[in-house]
């Protein structure tokens, strides 16, 4: 917990920008997949597709973990894709992904700028 705390100390506004966002979209993710399966029982295939990478997201914007939310985003495109392609309530997912992205995207930005500052 205290290096939790800490690693949200060393970030600047960008860094907590995109775990924010991070946050967000997992939180977002996970409830859209739970109501996806109350009106539709496919429970292991969206899952898998779109509920494990809800919540690899979550641990990855907590702990600022880069590389992990821009596989988050690279593994839930497809199905997100497919779901916005279909006539259903479920359009929302692509914004799931693409707040992944902008996670990803800010936090590599955070990271950069406090090396930056490290060397000068």
């Amino acid at each position: 917990m205290i290096s939790l705390i800490n690693s949200f100390q060393k970030m600047n506004r960008i860094g907590r920008v995109g775990a924010f966002i991070g946050l967000a979209a997992s939180v977002s993710g996970i409830i859209l997949w739970a109501i996806l399966n109350i009106f539709k029982e496919v429970l292991p295939i969206t899952f898998v597709g779109l509920g494990l990478p809800a919540i690899l997201g979550l641990v990855a914007s907590i702990y600022g973990v880069i590389w992990l939310m821009y596989v988050v985003f690279i593994y839930s495109l497809p199905l997100s894709l497919y779901l916005v392609m279909t006539p259903s309530a479920f359009r929302p997912f692509l914004l799931v992904s693409l707040g992944y992205l902008a996670s990803a995207i800010l936090l590599t930005l955070d990271r950069r700028a406090r090396d930056k500052d490290k060397l000068n």
